[in-house]
């Protein structure tokens, strides 16, 4: 028995590499996608900053958002994007009503 043992351990058998893949696996329901945000009155449009239009900087901008019951922003979370385009991406969200969601994430793209 110590034999077979000490041949799976020269062989490279990574027992921390299963504990972590089933850990994984384990936590795999508690990452879960959120859904998209949807605003009251339709689309949802920022506007494109003419500083970033001008220096012709493009990109995503993601946002996740904390609704409160009447619709409106309680907290804004950047996932990603430009420094500049993400601050128009949030001042758009802060002006708009949203439809019952406690959280949701909202996608701008910018484009020249």
């Amino acid at each position: 028995m110590k034999l077979l043992a000490s041949n799976a351990s020269r062989r490279g058998c990574p027992h921390w590499l299963l504990a972590v893949f089933l850990l994984l696996l384990a936590a795999a329901p508690l990452v879960a996608e959120e859904q998209p945000c949807r605003a009251r009155n339709g689309a949802l449009h920022a506007v494109y900053p003419d500083t970033a239009r001008r220096m012709k900087i493009e990109g995503i901008v993601r946002l996740s958002l904390r609704i409160a019951a009447d619709g409106q922003v309680r907290e804004v979370k950047v996932l990603g994007g430009n420094p500049i385009l993400v601050t128009a991406a949030q001042d758009s969200v802060r002006r708009v009503r949203f439809e019952n969601a406690d959280s949701c994430v909202v996608v701008f793209e910018f484009k020249n």
